[in-house]
C-alpha cells in the first residue's frame, strides 16, 4: 500500500508529534508499504530550516516552505499555517505513485480538511490521528465562547473534515469519546491507541551523569517537567509548592517551552529562593538521558482540557523508570493510569498540601524505586512503542481493505503483536480486539 502522512513537523524536528509520526512511518515502511511524509521545512522552534527532500529510515520526507514557525502571535501563526497548507496541497497533488491512504494529524488545526480534500481528488482514503480536539481546545483556553456562533461554525467544520473518514485515531479513550460524541458519524470507525515513550533499554549512566553535571544538580532531588508548557497544564500548585519549600526544597526543573513558559520564568524571578530552573529543549538524541536524569517527573492536565488533549509525558517518565507526580483529575486518563499502575502520586487541582506530602515521600529513595518499578511495568504492558505502532498500522491497513474500491488490497504479512492498550476502569470504551472490530460510537450528539 501507499501512505502519505501529513503533519507540520517531522524528525529531525523536536516537535513531539513529529517524533510519534516518525515511529509510525518506520513501522509502516517495515511492513512493506511505500511511505511519504509531507511536512514543513521550518522547525518547531523556528530557528532551523530542514532540507526540502530527504530519506529517513526508509521514509521519503518532503518538506515544503512556509512563513514562520507557527509559534508566534495569532496573526503570525495564521500566516504560517496558511502558507504551509497551501504548499502542502501542491505537494499532495503531485506526489507519485497515487496514495491509498492519507493520514492527517492536527498540527496545524484543521489539517484534516486538507487531508480530506487531497484524498478525494487522489482517490484515496482519508484517516485522522487526533492529538488535539479542535475547536474545543479554543474554548478550554478561553479563546472563544464555547456556546457562541463562532464555536458552532467551527464545530461544523470539524465534523466536515471527518465525514467519510476510513479511520479516526485517538491517543486515549476520553479523546475518542469526545470525537464520537461531537464530530463523527455513527458509522465512522474511531479507535483509541495510547501514545508511547522511549524504548525500555536502560539509559547509559554516563550520559545521565553528564546531563546532571551540566545542569549542576549534584546530589539534589530533582523534580522534572519535560515538554510543552501549554495552556492545558496546571502550574500554579507546583510553583506554590516550590515557593513554600524554598531553598530547603528540591530543584524544580522545567525543560522545554510553550505558551505558559513566560509565567514560570516570571514566577522564578519573583521567588529566587524557590529553586526553579528553566532549561531549553534538548536534542532528540539526548531526550532519553534528560528524562532519566530526574528523580521524579511532574505531569499535569487541567480538568477543563480532559478529553481534548492527552500528552505523552507520563508515558515518557514511566518508560525510563521514573515515578510521576500528577496534578489533575482522578477521572482523567492520566489519573486512572496513575491509580492502576501505582507509579506515582495523584494530586487534585489546587491541592498544594498534597504536593508537599508527595515531595516528602519522594525524598525516600526506596519509595521512589518502588513506584518507579511499578510505572515501568505498566509502561511495558501498555505503552510499548513497537506494539502500539503495529496496532495503528493494522488499523490503517484494515481501513484501506474495508473501503469500497480498495477491497483488492491486502495488508502486508507480519507477526501480529497484540496491543494491551489501556482502557479506563470506568468502561468508557471496549477493548479493541482484532483488526476488523470497530467500536461503535454513541448515536447521540450534543449541541454544545
Amino acid at each position: 500500500m501507499r501512505f502519505i502522512l501529513l503533519n507540520q513537523y517531522y524528525v529531525p524536528d523536536l516537535a513531539p508529534t513529529g517524533q510519534l509520526l516518525h515511529d509510525l512511518a518506520r513501522m509502516l515502511a517495515s511492513r512493506g508499504h511505500h511511505v511519504d511524509v509531507v511536512c514543513s521545512r521550518n522547525s518547531y522552534q523556528g530557528d532551523q530550516r530542514h532540507r526540502s527532500i530527504e530519506r529517513i529510515g526508509g521514509v521519503a520526507v518532503h518538506c515544503v516552505a512556509s512563513v514562520g514557525s507557527g509559534r508566534g502571535g495569532a496573526f503570525g501563526r495564521l500566516i504560517s499555517y496558511a502558507s504551509f497548507c497551501l504548499l502542502a496541497a501542491v505537494r499532495l497533488m503531485t506526489l507519485t505513485p497515487r496514495p491509498d491512504v492519507i493520514l492527517s494529524l492536527t498540527t496545524p488545526p484543521y489539517l484534516g480538511l486538507l487531508g480530506r480534500w487531497a484524498a478525494f481528488f487522489r482517490g484515496a482514503i482519508h484517516a485522522h490521528w487526533v492529538m488535539d480536539v479542535y475547536p474545543d481546545v479554543m474554548a478550554a483556553a478561553r479563546m472563544a465562547d464555547g456556546h457562541g456562533i463562532l464555536m458552532r461554525l467551527l464545530r461544523a467544520v470539524g465534523r466536515y473534515q471527518f465525514r467519510g473518514a476510513g479511520l479516526v485515531l485517538a491517543p486515549g479513550s476520553l479523546v475518542a469519546q469526545r470525537v464520537r460524541d461531537y464530530y463523527t458519524a455513527p458509522h465512522t470507525p474511531v479507535a483509541s491507541v495510547p501514545l508511547w515513550g522511549p524504548d525500555f533499554e536502560p539509559t547509559d549512566p554516563a550520559s545521565v551523569a553528564e546531563i546532571r553535571d551540566e545542569r549542576q544538580w549534584g546530589r539534589d532531588l530533582i523534580l522534572l517537567y519535560s515538554g510543552n508548557m501549554g495552556r492545558g497544564h496546571c502550574f500554579e500548585e507546583i510553583l506554590e509548592a516550590a515557593r513554600r519549600l524554598g531553598p530547603r526544597g528540591p530543584v524544580w526543573a522545567f525543560v522545554g517551552d510553550g505558551a505558559r513558559a513566560a509565567e514560570i520564568r516570571a514566577f522564578a524571578r519573583a521567588h529566587p529562593d524557590a529553586r526553579i530552573q528553566l532549561l531549553p529543549y534538548v536534542a532528540p538524541e539526548k531526550v532519553k538521558a534528560s528524562l532519566a536524569s530526574a528523580d521524579v517527573h511532574l505531569v499535569s492536565l487541567s480538568p477543563r482540557w480532559q478529553g481534548l488533549i492527552l500528552p505523552s509525558k507520563l508515558q515518557a517518565a514511566f518508560s525510563v523508570g521514573r515515578p510521576v507526580i500528577f496534578v489533575g483529575a482522578a477521572e482523567s486518563e492520566i489519573g486512572q493510569w496513575i491509580a492502576a499502575s501505582g507509579g506515582g502520586w495523584l494530586i487534585r487541582e489546587g491541592d498544594v498540601d498534597s504536593i508537599l506530602k508527595a515531595v516528602e515521600q519522594a525524598s525516600d529513595p526506596a519509595e521512589r524505586a518502588r513506584r518507579a518499578h511499578a510505572g515501568l511495568a505498566f509502561a511495558r504492558a501498555h505503552f510499548d512503542r513497537e506494539r502500539n505502532c503495529q496496532r495503528i498500522a493494522e488499523l490503517l491497513e484494515g481501513a484501506a481493505v474495508r473501503q469500497e474500491g480498495h477491497r483488492g488490497l491486502k495488508p502486508a504479512p507480519a507477526v501480529v503483536l497484540r496491543s494491551s492498550a489501556w482502557q479506563p476502569a470506568s468502561g468508557i470504551l471496549k477493548q479493541l480486539d482484532g483488526l476488523r472490530e470497530v467500536v461503535k460510537p454513541t448515536s447521540s450528539r450534543s449541541t454544545l
